[in-house]
């Protein structure tokens, strides 16, 4: 062999394999020895906006999945919680020059004469700043609304076991601004206008009832639990540090104080010799507060539309159309439209409608018969209690 077969080719590393020639021709590298593999390419850089696209497209499909379900839920809400009205007729129409921008006219029924406004007055009634059904907030407002309007007439459409005591004084006083602003209000009860429902009711001019309305219930409760005797069975001891004798007078863990009943006692009173003195304010047959509480009414029975009219606590038994029929006599016009009043919730205020009104602030809310939408412990209440789940 001579020296230029065993030089490597020029350019070739020693060591290095030739691979041309027959399989027979090549020299294998010495024992030990390896060869470099030749580097790989470097990888190709895709297109940073496609790192955002699939990043947008992620966000947008999350933003799907958790917020659909939120807006259905909202739009079910809306048909279950909202107005009476029906809320797209609402929005689509224009709203009155000054009237709040959550509400909205819907006609209920077209007609060639004057208008005359259709008010729900619909379940319990209660003191919130949202806008759904038995806030006493959309009531007012509707009010407002009517008279801004300068409609002839106004309806109450009422369906409620009343509510609130400052509520539904909140709303008769709403009632009774219409009135001092001429126009006449006529109430229609349908299914139930009783307690606070009646109070608002006593404030209108004129009162027609289905003769199976159930209405009455003219009196103040405030509803309570004692859960001593449980908790002493459990072994369980409260302890109450108060500033005075009186300072938790409904502590729902001990029995009442012989002090405490005379003193609640006392504010019921108080408050029914008020709602007494509303009855009498609306109605010729009652000279003055003492009069209503001499009645056998007082006991805060419920009555049918036909015994409140032998009591003459409401005018007329009829229906809804004779309730129109009124309204027009009263507003001075034939064939009235009668318009209604949408208050628009927002997302937010549906939501809220979601959560019950009662507060569970102790531990055994859970064991304690329920006391029904909107019912807290400790408050009055012009509401009739056989709608009450006790």
């Amino acid at each position: 062999m001579t020296q230029s077969d065993s030089q490597p080719p020029s350019g070739q590393p020693a060591g290095a394999s030739t691979m041309s020639g027959p399989p027979s021709s090549r020299v294998l590298p010495p024992a030990g020895s390896y060869t470099q593999p030749p580097p790989y390419p470097p990888p190709k850089k895709k297109p940073a906006w496609r790192g955002c696209l699939i990043a947008l497209i992620l966000i947008l499909v999350m933003m799907t999945i958790v917020l659909l379900p939120l807006f259905v839920a909202g739009y079910m809400l809306l048909d279950s919680f909202g107005s009476d009205f029906q809320l797209a007729k609402a929005m689509a129409t224009g709203r009155t020059t000054g009237r709040p921008r959550s509400v909205r006219t819907v006609v209920l029924r077209p007609g060639s004469g004057e208008r005359i406004a259709v008010v729900g007055v619909k379940g319990m009634i209660v003191n919130t700043g949202a806008h759904y059904e038995q806030s006493a907030n959309r009531i007012i407002e509707a009010l407002k609304a009517a008279v801004k309007d300068d409609v002839c007439a106004i309806i109450l459409d009422m369906d409620t076991q009343g509510g609130e005591v400052t509520a539904s004084d909140e709303v008769w006083r709403q009632v009774k601004a219409c009135r001092e602003a001429g126009i006449p209000v006529v109430t229609c009860m349908r299914s139930m206008a009783a307690s606070g429902g009646y109070y608002i009711a006593a404030g209108s001019d004129w009162i027609v009832a289905n003769r199976l309305t159930f209405t009455g219930s003219i009196g103040v409760i405030m509803p309570g639990f004692n859960a001593g005797a449980m908790l002493d069975k459990i072994g369980v001891t409260p302890e109450v540090y108060r500033s005075g004798d009186m300072k938790d007078m409904l502590n729902w863990s001990r029995p009442r104080t012989d002090k405490e009943r005379t003193y609640v006692q006392s504010l019921i009173a108080a408050t029914f010799k008020e709602f007494a003195a509303v009855v009498a304010d609306g109605r010729e047959a009652y000279e003055d507060a003492e009069a209503v509480m001499e009645a056998d009414f007082a006991d805060g029975r419920v009555l049918t539309g036909a015994e409140a009219l032998r009591y003459q606590l409401v005018d007329e038994l009829g229906y809804f159309d004779d309730a129109v029929a009124k309204a027009e006599e009263l507003g001075k016009t034939i064939d009235a439209e009668l318009v209604g009043y949408s208050t628009v919730s927002g997302f937010l205020d549906v939501l809220m409608s979601m959560r019950s009104n009662v507060k569970a602030n102790n531990p055994l809310r859970s064991v304690l018969p329920w006391q029904g939408v909107a019912v807290e412990a400790g408050r009055l209440y012009f509401v009739a209690p056989e709608t009450l789940a006790w």
